[in-house]
Order: structure tokens, then sequence, then C-alpha cells
């Protein structure tokens, strides 16, 4: 076949190729389009594409491209002799990688296809953003279906559990009328102190709900020190490291901590640190009374409260959803010498 004929073959490969970029979900797989789509019209030997940030490449280097290296404001690049070319790559302006072809099998369709061959980083760069802009709109759905739900959960608790309290201190009140007994006016102000724990997870659940942000590195001693220093209980830091996390880490140590000293009586806690294999893992221990076995394997489901000074069940369920959110989990136990486990795992930053 003649370089001509090959060259009129090429125009409907590369407008099949804008239409499987529309359709690409990830990065990786655009550029694999468009090596595709160089591999079907210009036919090299060899084809790769090189990131800038030193992930892997894609494809198989030849030998001049394995050492070719572009001006900063170069779009394109000849191998000697037109065998090959080496081509940047760029998202919103700034080169990401290159895109290497060795050995082409006509040289010519190179001088008369550049034009359609400098189309390409404008194509992968729509493509990209095409991408971004989706993982964005994923994303977006993924917060407000977590939002709503969370937010179902607190009407559910409002309804159920303060409608509950007011029943209890108009019934405790009214007895209290009747027969001037002190028992019924405790137990009113023992309901009354379970509204205000309520209306205090409910700032917790705000906390939650509205300090959500884009992940970043955060450190995990920083966080734990500027929470601790308000809560009036004795601990201690072992280890450091960072995690992805945004603001809601802090609510989620205050949620244990708080846990441990009104529901677990503990006097003392330690967080342990400890990162291996890009996880990072903190250890929170008390030295409380621990969880009862039978709510050990439920402790994280929405609702689920015990003990005396129970609450109202959201803020594990909570702390569980957040590390969720942050592509981590948590899991909880009791130490054999006393006291609840908490153990969470991270994305190391």
């Amino acid at each position: 076949m003649s370089d001509d004929q090959d060259n009129g073959l090429s125009r409907p490969k590369f407008l099949d190729l804008l239409r499987t970029l529309q359709g690409c979900e990830d990065r990786e797989s655009a550029v694999r389009a468009v090596m595709d789509a160089v591999a079907g019209v210009f036919r090299p030997g060899l084809i790769c594409y090189l990131p800038e940030n030193g992930d892997r490449p894609l494809g198989d280097r030849g030998a001049w491209t394995n050492g070719v290296r572009l001006l900063p404001d170069q779009i394109v690049k000849m191998l000697p002799s037109k065998r090959g070319f080496a081509l940047a790559v760029k998202e919103k302006g700034v080169r990401v990688g290159v895109l290497c072809a060795d050995e082409v099998e006509h040289p010519r369709s190179l001088d008369k296809e550049l034009s359609m061959l400098l189309m390409i980083p404008d194509a992968l760069e729509i493509a990209f953003s095409n991408i971004r802009l989706m993982n964005d709109l994923r994303d977006s759905q993924d917060r407000l279906a977590q939002l709503s739900e969370s937010l179902g959960v607190a009407n559910k608790i409002l309804r159920h559990d303060i409608a509950n309290e007011l029943l209890v201190i108009s019934s405790s009140l009214e007895l209290y009328q009747l027969n001037n007994r002190e028992k019924d006016l405790l137990r009113a102000q023992t309901s009354l102190q379970r509204m205000q724990n309520i209306i205090t997870q409910m700032r917790e659940l705000d906390r939650f709900l509205f300090s959500r942000a884009e992940v970043v590195a955060t450190d995990l001693r920083e966080v734990i020190d500027k929470v601790m220093a308000g809560m009036e209980i004795p601990y201690t830091v072992v280890g450091g490291g960072k995690v992805l996390a945004d603001p809601a880490l802090a609510a989620i140590i205050e949620n244990l901590a708080r846990n441990a000293k009104r529901h677990g009586k503990a006097e003392g806690m330690l967080f342990t640190i400890t990162t291996a294999n890009g996880r990072t893992v903190l250890t929170v221990k008390d030295d409380g009374s621990g969880i009862k076995e039978e709510f050990l394997s439920r402790v994280f489901m929405e609702g689920v409260a015990f003990g005396e000074s129970r609450g109202t069940g959201l803020g594990l369920y909570l702390v569980m959803r957040t590390m969720q959110r942050y592509g981590g989990s948590v899991t909880a136990r009791n130490d054999p010498r006393g006291g609840a486990v908490f153990e969470m795992d991270f994305r190391s930053a």
C-alpha cells in the first residue's frame, strides 16, 4: 500500500480517536487510546508514553526515544531521518508527559500528517479536562449522597430521641406535681442532661458534615495535640506520620476522646502512629471500662448506643463513614488488660 493510500485512511482513524476519547473515564485509558490511534496511522515499531511525574511508562521505548528530551515549550521533535517523533502532552497548559514513536514504517507520513499529529495534544488535553470534570461531578454526587444520608440520620434522631426525652420530662414533672417525689424530679433532670448530650452531638454532626474538604497531607500528631489540649484528659503520642485527610479528622479524634472519657470513664489515652507500605495506622487506646462484648460487632452501626451515659449512636457511625471517605477504615476491640482500642488505617501522604 502506498504512503498516499495510508494517509487517506488516517483522517477517519483520528475522527474515531476523538469519539473514543469522549468515552474515556481515566487518564490512562485516554493515553492508550491515543497510542492505538498513532500505531494505526503511523505504524511505528515501538511506541510509549513517558509521564513527567516519574510514573511507570506505558508501552515500549525505542533506542532514540529512550533518551529524548523536549525543550520547555517544544511541542514536537522529529527523529533524525523522520523515523519517529516525540510529542508533548499537556494538562492545564503544563506538560505532563511525552508520547514517543520509533521506527515509523512510512517516514513520509510524518510530513503529510504533521497537522493531524499536532492535534493530538489538544485532543488529549480536552479529554483530560473532561475526565477531571466527570470525576469532580461523581465526587460531588457522592458527597451529596453522604450528606443526605447523614442529614436523614440527624432528622431521625431529632424526631425520635428528643421527642422521647421530652415525653419523659413532661410525665416526670406531672408526677412530681402530683406526688412531690424527688425521684420524679431527678428523672426529669436526667432526661434534660441526655437532651443536652444530643444537642452536643448535633454540633459534632455539623463538624463532620461541613468541615469536609479536599483531602490533603495532614500531620496526625499536630491534629491530636490540638484536639487533646481541650479535652482535660492525659494522653501520650508515640510515633508520627502524615495522612490524607481533611478538617473532619479533628472531629474523629475529639469523638474518640470524648467517648473514652464520658462513656468509658477513662483517665488516660495512648495514641500510636505507625507507617508502612503507603499506609499509616493510628491506634487509639484508653484505660477505661472498654466496650461490652455484645456491642463490639455493631459499634459503628447507625443508632447503636449503650451504657448509662449513652448518646445518640451517631458519633462512631460518622467516624466510620469519614474513614471510608478517606480511603481507609476503622475497627474497634477491647484490650485484654482493660480499655477500648480503635485502629484507624489511613492512606499515607
